[in-house]
Formats: structure tokens, sequence, C-alpha cells
């Protein structure tokens, strides 16, 4: 596990050996290629259902939603402090 902090507040410990799994690099191809249900299967496999909770309630807008656009920007952000990390 990876302790990680986001620029919007969020803190957790991360299982940084998910990015290995093949389950993960299909639900990263998947959103890459414009589904958006692949963001959730990543955050899943990433962090506990908590914690992506958590997530979703730190970045939420106005009306209460956190917007796949927001989210992605954090799981983003997320990989690259694991990918820094690892160096």
């Amino acid at each position: 596990m990876t302790h990680v902090t986001l620029s919007c507040g969020f803190e957790a410990d991360i299982d940084e050996t998910a990015v290995q799994d093949m389950e993960f690099l299909d639900a990263l191809t998947e959103m890459q290629d414009g589904d958006p249900t692949g963001l959730s299967r990543m955050c899943g496999m990433l962090m506990e259902k908590a914690d992506k909770k958590k997530l979703y309630e730190m970045i939420s807008e106005k009306e209460g939603r956190a917007t796949v656009e927001a989210v992605g920007k954090q799981i983003t952000e997320l990989l690259e402090q694991l990918q820094s990390k690892k160096k």
C-alpha cells in the first residue's frame, strides 16, 4: 500500500499493485475509449469502498455530484503519484 495525498485534500492508502492487473488495464483502456464505467472500476481496484466514497464527497460540486471529469482528474493525479513514488 502507498499513501497518497491529492490536491483536493483526499488522503488514502492505495493498492499500487492494482495497476499491474490486466483488469485495471482493461478498465483504463475502456475509459480512454470513452466508456466512463472504466473509471469507476479503476477507482474500485485502487482503493477501499469507503475511500472511494470519501474521494467522491471531497470533489463533489454544489449539486453534490462528483463529475466523471473531476474524478478522472484526481485518478490521473493519483496514478502520477504512484509512478513518482516507484522511482
